[in-house]
């Protein structure tokens, strides 16, 4: 059931996340033989220094996050309104600028770590997940339901939840399901997890700069750069007009204005096969799985505890999930915010930006409490 409901802005260009699904979506440039900064990092020396990037709340922190809601829930107002104005921050503004600061300028992913979650009710925490987004950036419909707000559960037939998609299903997003998920971006400019609660077994997070990925590939395979950076086929899983194409071509590396953005997506490339009309090259087949396995030995991974805030900036940062189990009181649930961010604010334009925040889908945006 929904917290909210609340009527988005009519769609005024013909896009699936951020791709043109008429035109083209890649852009000729001389892209550099290495990239170097702090987006190009070792996550086997990072999983050693978890200082580095992990934030841990404060009782002060905490009391600001308190009284921030307090004043939200007092104005009676749906989630779907919930802004910087009626979720105000004092302290904690400034560790959450902090934040979107490391994912533009920095490592391009933090975790913040620590918050007791369980200490509130289902619509609080939406409201405090929620309310901190609004500081980094404008949230963005995550499926053609509208939610703007997602739920990262097994909601698969023979699940411990409910039953509601086939996880053999080519269109089920994997969110929905245990599955692991190879290392991808979301379709969105942050991706924001919220830690509610752990599963039985697996699940474990982990995060690769695609910076580094890109050198690797650079030394070891340069093939498969040249293979990334033309057009891939997108399966857009069902999530298209009648009158749309159910696919489009874009190109998984784009150098745009002197940064490297990297569009990855493996279970959209994939299921492909499903279309009579098309065939995927026996090379790019190879190209995903040598990429899973470069990404699995250079990643950085954790271990998602409950009330932990993962940011991920889309852009350098592929990020993956291992298979999980799940038992009666041990179901594995995390909330999911994607956040738009404007190019200005960040001090880098953005490819394939769209002026409007909601040009994704037509309808209601809404916010519902739990997984459907």
């Amino acid at each position: 059931m929904a917290a909210s409901t609340a009527s988005a802005a009519p769609v005024t260009g013909k896009t699936w996340r951020g791709f043109s699904i008429t035109g083209s979506n890649e852009i000729d440039a001389v892209f550099p033989e290495r990239i170097t900064g702090p987006s190009a990092w070792d996550g086997k020396i990072l999983e050693e220094h978890p200082e580095q990037w992990i934030y841990h709340v404060t009782e002060e922190d905490i009391a600001d996050i308190d009284r921030a809601l307090k004043h939200f829930n007092a104005l009676d107002v749906p989630l779907t309104e919930i802004n910087k104005t009626n979720f105000p921050l004092t302290t904690f503004a400034s560790v959450i600028a902090s934040q979107k600061s490391e994912l533009f300028q920095g490592r391009g992913f933090s975790l913040i770590r620590g918050f007791p979650v369980t200490k509130y009710e289902r619509k609080d925490q939406a409201a405090i997940f929620m309310g901190l987004g609004a500081y980094i950036g404008s949230r963005k419909p995550q499926n053609h339901k509208g939610h703007v707000l997602g739920h990262v559960k097994d909601i698969t037939i023979g699940s411990q939840t409910k039953s509601v998609y086939d996880p053999e299903d080519p269109t089920t997003r994997i969110y929905a399901t245990r599955k692991a998920q190879p290392f991808h971006v979301d379709g969105t400019d942050i991706v924001g997890l919220f830690c509610l609660q752990e599963g039985y077994k697996g699940g474990l997070s982990s995060v690769v700069s695609s910076h580094t990925i890109y050198n690797k590939l650079q030394e070891q395979r340069p093939d498969i750069v040249n293979l990334m950076k033309e057009q891939w086929l997108w399966d857009r899983k069902g999530e298209h007009k009648p009158d749309e194409a159910p696919y489009l071509a874009a190109a998984p590396l784009v150098y745009y204005h002197d940064r490297l953005f990297t569009f990855w997506g493996p279970h959209f490339f994939e299921t492909m096969t499903r279309f009579k009309d098309v065939s995927v090259e026996p090379e790019k087949f190879e190209a995903m799985k040598y990429v899973q396995e470069l990404c699995e030995k250079e990643a950085l991974n954790m271990k998602l505890e409950v009330g932990d805030i993962q940011l991920v900036q889309n852009y350098q940062i592929l990020h993956a999930r291992t298979a999980y189990t799940d038992r009666p009181g041990q179901t594995r649930h995390l909330l999911r915010l994607w956040l738009l961010v404007k190019p200005e604010e960040v001090g880098f334009p953005i490819p394939f930006k769209k002026g409007d925040f909601d040009y994704e889908f037509t309808g209601n945006h809404t916010v519902p409490l739990e997984a459907e």
